[in-house]
Formats: structure tokens, C-alpha cells, sequence
């Protein structure tokens, strides 16, 4: 199946690849586009992917689309990776606290945000950051994200995931915004 014979399917893989391509070329990014074919199922799959620098961090954003007939179509979530080179060892996790947290007092911080949230990081100030800046917490614990920073085989990553599918330029500027406020902080650490 070609991309001009999607028009059946919810997601619309010809407007979504102009999209990354709009925004792979607004940040002088390469833009992949992959398209393949299951055996027994009648949808295909589109893997997009863009490759660029952003400033001394190397950007990885990906997400595959699941297009099954009838409007069932399934993506993955979008994925942001910033990453690089680095001697220090860091981590972050933060997630809104559930149930068994709340009632054993598990994993608290001493923000002030303790009854909502769990927090995990070796680094004072990036936990500061969050108890200071709501916005940025709520953006970071929504149900719809996944966000954590690791240091594996000295190199540093920022994570971002996002459930659903971003549709205009504007919804990637603003993830990547979240991301430099991110990588801002770990720079003065």
C-alpha cells in the first residue's frame, strides 16, 4: 500500500511526514521516513525519525505508526533523546505517586510536593528545579509522558516520550523547549 492510498485510515501518514520534514528542516535536521508492509495484516507501518545537533547535544526523535484499517491505528509514543558525552553521573526519574506510594509514604522528597510525587536523582538542583517550576512538573508527571535523565557508559541522556501523534511544527518546538529548560539546568550542574 502507497502513502496516496491512506486517505482511509485516522492517522493521515502523508500530512504527518510533511509535518517532520517541515520540522526536521526548521532545526537542520536529516528526516527518515520508512515504510513497510506485516505479512497477514492489511495496514502498513511508517517509521519517522530525525537525526540533528541542538547545541552540544546530539537529537534523536522517533515514532512508529501502526496504520490498521478502520481507524484503529496505533503509534508508538514520540520519542525525544538528547544526548552526549559526559564524566558525571546523573539520574532523574520523577512520576506522580500512586496509590501504594501514598499509603507506605515510599519514595517521598523534601519539596513540598511529597504527597503528589516520587523523585529519584543524585542531583540537589534538579530536584529543586521541579519543586519550583509547576509548570515543568506537570508537563514532566502527565499520564501522557514519560521523562527521566541517565547516565549509561559515559553518556548522557534526556528522555521525553509522549503518547499520541504531534500534528503541527508547534507541538515539536514546544517539546524541544521543554528539553533545552532541561539540558539548561544540567549545564550549570
Amino acid at each position: 500500500m502507497k502513502l496516496k492510498d491512506a486517505l482511509f485510515y485516522t492517522i493521515k501518514p502523508e500530512s504527518l511526514k510533511k509535518t517532520w520534514e517541515k520540522f526536521s528542516s526548521e532545526i537542520g535536521g536529516v528526516f527518515k521516513f520508512n515504510e513497510s508492509i506485516r505479512a497477514n495484516v492489511n495496514g502498513p507501518i511508517y517509521a519517522y525519525e530525525i537525526t540533528a545537533n541542538l547545541e552540544d547535544f546530539d537529537l534523536k526523535v522517533k515514532q512508529t505508526v501502526y496504520i490498521n484499517p478502520g481507524g484503529n491505528d496505533k503509534p508508538t509514543p514520540l520519542s525525544y533523546c538528547l544526548s552526549r558525552k559526559t564524566n558525571q553521573k546523573i539520574t532523574f526519574r520523577i512520576w506522580k505517586r500512586d496509590f501504594l506510594e501514598r499509603i507506605f509514604g515510599l519514595n517521598k522528597m523534601n519539596s513540598g510536593i511529597a504527597e503528589k510525587y516520587s523523585l529519584k536523582t543524585n542531583h540537589r538542583k534538579l530536584e529543586q528545579l521541579i519543586g519550583t517550576d509547576v509548570n515543568l512538573r506537570e508537563i514532566l508527571t502527565s499520564s501522557k509522558n514519560h521523562f527521566h535523565i541517565v547516565t549509561k557508559n559515559q553518556i548522557l541522556e534526556i528522555v521525553l516520550k509522549r503518547a499520541g501523534i504531534s500534528y503541527s511544527v508547534e507541538d515539536f518546538s514546544a517539546d524541544i523547549e521543554i528539553l533545552k529548560q532541561i539540558k539548561k539546568e544540567i549545564a550549570s550542574l
